[in-house]
C-alpha cells in the first residue's frame, strides 16, 4: 500500500508541473547584436543587427555557413519611441539582453540624443551596461551592413570584439558603456569616444571587402560633443591610457624609416600642483620596449633618447590639438579637481579650468630598451 501511495503522490505532483510550456524557442526570438543610434530631420532613427546563429554554428560538413546580416529601422520623437515603433514592425519577440555595441552617429552626439538613450538604459532590464560604446561619421546603415571576412561573424569584428585588435596594437583604446557613463557625469572629465570608419586593404575571393576600423576619437565633455580626431593628432593618447598593452613607435628622419621600436608595460602618472597661482600639471611615464626593425647604427642610449623625444612631441601635439578645439584631452581638469577640490571649484569656470600651452609643465619619460637585437648595436 506504501508503495501504491507515493507512485499516486508522484503522479499527482507530477500532473501539477508546468515544465517548459511557456518558454520560447531560440529561433522564435530576435536578439539584438548591435544598436545603431541616428538623428536625421528632427528625428531620433534606431537601427537594430541582429545575431544571426547560423553564421558561428558548422555545418555537419564542418563548414561554416554563409553570412547573413540582418537589420532593423525605426525612427521616432525619441528614442523610446523609436524602440516602440521598432516592436509595432518586428515579426518576432526582441531580446536586449545580448546587445555587444551601440554606435551613435556624429548627428545624434551633437543633437543631445545620447542624453535620452541613458535616460532609458537606465530604466529598462533588459539594458547591460557591458556594451562597447563608440561612435562614428559613416552612415549607420552603411556600418552594420558592413560584412565581416572570410564568412567570420561580425561578433568577431572590431564592432563588436575591439580588443582582440587593441591587444596587439594599442592605438584608440574601445570603451565600455559603463566607463562613458562614468565620465560623462564626473566633473572635469573628458570622454575619448572611439569612432568607427569603413576602411578599404582587405579582399575577400579577390574582390574589395571593406572592414571597420576604430580610426580616431571623439570627445565629449560637460555632456557636450566637443569634435573629432584622427589619425597622427591622437597618437599621444596611449602613453596616458592605462589599458594600453603594446603599441608602437616609428623614428623617423625625414621620410627615412630608422627604426621601429615596439612599447609594452606602460606605467603613467599625473601630478597636478599650483604654479604662480595657476595649475600645472607633471607627466611621468616609464615602459619597455623592444626593437622589431632597424635600419640604421644606433647605440641602446641614443635609441631611449630618440624614442623618448617622439613620445614627448606625440603627448604635447594632441595636447594642442584638443586646445585648439576647447579640449581638455588628457582629463588634466578631472585630475585637478581630485587632488585639490577647493582650488578647482575657486579656478574652475563652466565646470572645467583654463589650461593653456604651458600647463604641462614637465613630462619625464623612461623608455628601456630591453630586447630586439641590442647586441648587434655597436
Amino acid at each position: 500500500m506504501k508503495i501504491i501511495r507515493c507512485i499516486l503522490v508522484t503522479a499527482l505532483f507530477s500532473m501539477l508541473l508546468t515544465g517548459c510550456w511557456g518558454a520560447r524557442e531560440i529561433e522564435h526570438m530576435i536578439y539584438v547584436n548591435t544598436i545603431g543610434v541616428d538623428y536625421v530631420k528632427g528625428k531620433v532613427v534606431v537601427y537594430i543587427q541582429m545575431v544571426n546563429f547560423s553564421g558561428i554554428a558548422k555545418k555537419e560538413s564542418g563548414q561554416t555557413q554563409a553570412q547573413k546580416t540582418s537589420l532593423g529601422r525605426a525612427e521616432g520623437d525619441s528614442f523610446d519611441t523609436a524602440i516602440f515603433n521598432l516592436y509595432s514592425s518586428s515579426p518576432q519577440r526582441i531580446v536586449w539582453s545580448n546587445v555587444k555595441t551601440i554606435v551613435f552617429s556624429e548627428a545624434a552626439l551633437k543633437n543631445g540624443v545620447i542624453k535620452q538613450v541613458m535616460e532609458v538604459w537606465d530604466r529598462y532590464y533588459e539594458f547591460r551596461y557591458t556594451v562597447w560604446t563608440m561612435g562614428t561619421k559613416e552612415p549607420i546603415e552603411k556600418v552594420l551592413n558592413t560584412a565581416s571576412i572570410s564568412d567570420l561573424s561580425v561578433i568577431y569584428s572590431q564592432l563588436n570584439s575591439p580588443m582582440h585588435t587593441y591587444e596587439q596594437s594599442s592605438i584608440i583604446a574601445p570603451m565600455y558603456l559603463y566607463n562613458f557613463i562614468r565620465k560623462w557625469k564626473e566633473k572635469g572629465e573628458t570622454v575619448l569616444l572611439p569612432y568607427l570608419e569603413i576602411k578599404p586593404g582587405w579582399y575577400d575571393n579577390k574582390q574589395p571587402s571593406p572592414n571597420i576600423s576604430m580610426t580616431g576619437v571623439c570627445f565629449l565633455d560637460n555632456q557636450q560633443y566637443r569634435g573629432c580626431l584622427e589619425g597622427n593628432d591622437i597618437l599621444g593618447l596611449r602613453w596616458l591610457e592605462k589599458k594600453t598593452q603594446r603599441t608602437p613607435l616609428v623614428l623617423k628622419e625625414g621620410n627615412k624609416v630608422k627604426a621601429l621600436m615596439v612599447m609594452n608595460k606602460l606605467k603613467s602618472s599625473i601630478h597636478p600642483k599650483l604654479k604662480q597661482g595657476k595649475p600645472a600639471f607633471d607627466i611621468k611615464i616609464s615602459m619597455q620596449a623592444t626593437l622589431p626593425q632597424l635600419n640604421t647604427s644606433l647605440h641602446k642610449k641614443q635609441l631611449e633618447l630618440q624614442a623618448t623625444k617622439e613620445i614627448k612631441d606625440e603627448i604635447m601635439e594632441t595636447y594642442l590639438k584638443g586646445l585648439n578645439m576647447e579640449v581638455d584631452a588628457y582629463g588634466l581638469s578631472a585630475q585637478f579637481y581630485r587632488s585639490m577640490p577647493k582650488k578647482w571649484h575657486k579656478l574652475n569656470t563652466k565646470e572645467k579650468i583654463a589650461l593653456d600651452p604651458s600647463s604641462i609643465d614637465n613630462i619625464d619619460i623612461k623608455v628601456n630598451l630591453i630586447s630586439g637585437g641590442i647586441s648587434k648595436m655597436r
